[in-house]
């Protein structure tokens, strides 16, 4: 010891490692394993409890020289240590991303897999071998795993969360029976395409007993085609013949164009979900989808899950909201207003319904007023099943951007759902008077999204302007005390964090007059405001 630092007590070690626990940058955790020898060996279990590595296909420069100039990539030298050194039993999260660059790729068309990629699945199984203590993996890589990864995963009875993306080229690759691993809690399969060589996760379905989180994404080619190679059968249909229903509490769904063969009540209990998201899926109005579509709409669900707390997605008509009537307690609802940009292909575009209208003289769209009118009685049927059946379960509303709300029809919304904490709405009159009226009845709310649509002629003006002239107007508007625990608002695209209350500096205080009080407002980027729901939700991710 020291001679100056007799005397002083040592921190404890305990309160150390609660102090370490709390450390989340890797920057600060990594400096820290080099400060001592002790903060080395109690930090280095929280340095590698999550790690991501990421693949390039190009090279990538920095300050002239190559990234990882004088060894190998990052991404490999990352699997290099996982696999050589003993730090691997500290893992319990690990993610694979990125763009793995695959040689000799027509090897896969001879009936070969390329050497690189077969090492590539190698030296990840060496190292998961290692990983004692793993409990999530993610699989999002431009190549498919190898059955030598997927038997890793099943013999590391500590993983509880898998995600799979499937790559979108449609080169011969092998196809896997994924293998049951029964300790499974949360399963994401992304990017699910039939003519792309996806994996067969139906056994892996059958045996996950304890599944509560489930998550499928279609390749959103299959709507934008109107190609029906989706056969839910293949998914559930072991489940289906085993009489097996998935515990699920949270399930996802997005993209899904497919033929409704399959009864939901015989694949998920409903009784007992919490969850459920659909994006783009079967409530669309496209004609190349309708046929498919409407097989869904014509059969009503006969077990409506009464435990539901959240419900999200892009759909938007009566049937939906008519469910949303015939049970009670939601707490959180997100209607999404992200659009996508549709992309056909050359022979989706050669379809009849491409045609110029010419070409159909008695085919007419639906005239602006009865679509008026249609959207008006669909938003009249949702508000009226938010107020009646969910107004004082209801935490978080998220409303579509083709409704404006008048002041009495939001006046009443809110005198029904007392306990907001964040809301987004479309206001029918000038946001600062409206905005002002009824916040005093949401005591408990601390966010809220003014939203405009795209039509809007709003959007241009508020474009136009500079962050600190939106900064100085909000600062005006947002000191008044009915705003006091407003943290956050959002005008369009545009999202502001609100702080304290402050006296302005102007030059009308030196003249004797009373100082003029203003909120401190700063505007922060959609990235970080995605933290809140009401931001975060409205994506077309799942």
């Amino acid at each position: 010891m020291h001679p100056s630092s007799r005397g002083q007590k040592d921190l404890p070690l305990n309160l150390l490692a609660l102090i370490i626990a709390q450390i989340d940058d890797v920057a600060d955790l990594s400096r820290l394993t080099r400060t001592s020898r002790l903060l080395y060996y109690m930090t280095l279990p929280r340095l590698y409890e999550h790690v991501t590595l990421r693949s390039y296909a190009e090279l990538r420069y920095f300050n002239g020289r190559p990234e990882g100039y004088g060894g190998g990539s990052p991404f490999s030298m990352g699997l290099n240590g996982l696999a050589t050194r003993n730090t691997a039993s500290y893992v319990k999260g690990w993610k694979l991303l990125g763009d793995w660059r695959e040689s000799d790729v027509d090897d896969f068309t001879k009936g070969r897999v390329p050497d690189n990629s077969m090492m590539l699945n190698i030296v990840i199984r060496a190292a998961m071998d290692k990983m004692t203590c793993l409990e999530s993996f993610g699989w999002e890589l431009n190549t498919k795993p190898l059955s030598t990864i997927y038997h890793g995963l099943a013999n590391r009875h500590t993983l509880t969360s898998l995600t799979l993306a499937f790559p979108s080229t449609r080169v011969p690759r092998p196809t896997v029976l994924i293998p049951p691993m029964p300790n499974l809690r949360a399963f994401k399969a992304l990017n699910i395409d039939p003519l792309c060589y996806p994996d067969d996760i139906s056994l892996l379905l059958l045996h996950s007993r304890n599944l509560e989180s489930l998550t499928l994404n279609w390749s959103p080619r299959m709507r934008d085609e109107g190609e029906t190679s989706v056969n839910l059968h293949s998914y559930f249909g072991k489940c289906i013949a085993a009489g097996h229903i998935l515990p699920v509490q949270h399930f996802s769904f997005s993209n899904l164009f497919s033929q409704h063969d399959v009864d939901m009540e015989q694949v998920f209990r409903f009784e007992t979900m919490r969850s459920v998201t659909f994006i783009n899926c079967v409530g669309g109005e496209d004609p190349m989808t309708v046929f498919l579509d409407n097989s869904w709409r014509m059969k009503e669900p006969g077990v409506i899950p009464t435990q539901l707390k959240m419900m999200r997605g892009d759909i938007l008509d009566r049937t939906h909201a008519g469910m949303l009537s015939r049970f009670n307690g939601l707490e959180e609802l997100y209607l999404v207003n992200a659009k996508r940009q549709r992309h056909n292909s050359t022979s989706a575009s050669t379809t009849p319904m491409r045609t110029p209208a010419a070409a159909s003289p008695i085919t007419r769209s639906p005239s602006t007023k009865e679509a008026s009118q249609e959207s008006i009685q669909v938003a009249a049927d949702y508000l009226a099943a938010i107020t009646s059946h969910h107004g004082h379960s209801m935490r978080r509303l998220l409303l579509s951007d083709q409704w404006r709300l008048g002041q009495d029809v939001v006046s009443r919304l809110v005198a029904a759902c007392p306990n907001l904490e964040q809301l987004g709405l479309a206001l029918e009159g000038r946001w600062p008077g409206e905005l002002r009226a009824f916040i005093p009845l949401m005591p408990k709310l601390y966010a809220v999204r003014i939203l405009i649509g795209l039509e809007d002629n709003e959007v241009e003006h508020f474009a136009a302007l500079d962050d600190s002239v939106h900064e100085a107007l909000l600062g005006h508007e947002l000191w008044r005390p009915e705003y006091k625990n407003l943290q956050y608002i959002g005008l369009g695209d545009f999202v502001f964090e609100c702080g304290k209350i402050i006296h302005s500096d102007s030059k009308a205080t030196e003249k004797g007059s009373k100082p003029v009080l203003l909120r401190q407002v700063k505007r922060v980027p959609k990235e970080e405001a995605k933290k809140i729901e009401i931001w975060g939700m409205d994506s077309l991710d799942v």
